[in-house]
């Protein structure tokens, strides 16, 4: 009996709110369907004021500048301009010739415009190479042109055929040299630069060069000698040596 009676009053309770939320629903104002707002234009808005767009300028057309000539260039300057010319497209070789030849019939005005030209030029200071003991200037210090043969004196013959070179570190297969020169380069005026042989290079007393008092340079005249070319000097190897010719025999 007492769980019948909760049973009734738990359902009377849940019509009863099932009917407020009916009539609430039913009482309920609706919202009045919203209306979209209309496209608002730059006229339209007080804050922004249209402002009319500036009138364009008209590009004004180009002035073509008629060009001006150089002016023409007086006799002294053309005459200057081609003797520049000549002296850079001659040989070096060719110009100190060519100066040397037309000096010995120049008049004495000339000898003496030519000398107040020149005043203050003095030539290079000539150098002595401390590997070769050649005198050579600086301007003509090329690679390759100084040049060292090898010393037979470090040749060592081993098992067979093989013969070690001590100059340079090489071996052949036969008791000649190796072929080319045991030292290429440069010139050098210091001693300390000048070390090439390998059998000497771990010594710090001894180098293996010779002293000028050896070679007696100091009896040689003091006029330089006039070098050869670097590709005469290249040519100057043993492999490309040639035999002189053979002399014609006289026919009896």
């Amino acid at each position: 009996m007492l769980a019948s009676l909760i049973n009734l009053r738990l359902a009377s309770r849940k019509r009863t709110s099932e009917a407020l939320e009916e009539d609430s629903t039913n009482t309920m104002p609706t919202d009045p369907p919203r209306e979209s707002p209309a496209p608002s234009t730059v006229a339209d808005s007080p804050s922004r004021p249209v402002r009319p767009s500036p009138a364009r300028k008209p590009r004004s057309k180009s002035i073509s500048r008629p060009v001006t000539p150089p002016p023409p260039k007086s006799p002294e300057v053309i005459a200057l301009d081609q003797l520049k010319a000549l002296v850079k497209s001659c040989p070096p070789k060719s110009f100190h010739g060519a100066l040397l030849s037309r000096l010995d019939g120049a008049s004495p005005e000339q000898v003496n415009s030519l000398t107040t030209l020149l005043e203050g030029l003095a030539p290079p200071p000539t150098l002595h190479c401390a590997r070769c003991h050649q005198d050579y200037l600086e301007e003509e210090n090329y690679d390759r042109v100084c040049v060292m043969d090898h010393d037979d004196n470090t040749s060592d013959v081993r098992s067979g055929h093989e013969t070690f070179w001590g100059c340079c570190g090489a071996s052949t297969n036969n008791q000649e040299p190796p072929p080319g020169w045991c030292f290429e380069g440069k010139h050098t005026s210091d001693r300390a630069k000048a070390r090439y042989r390998e059998d000497f290079e771990d010594d710090e007393e001894q180098d293996g060069l010779q002293s000028c008092e050896e070679r007696k340079c100091h009896r040689r005249s003091g006029t330089r000698k006039q070098f050869r070319d670097v590709h005469v000097v290249i040519t100057r190897r043993r492999s490309e040596r040639q035999p002189p010719p053979a002399k014609k025999k006289r026919l009896s």
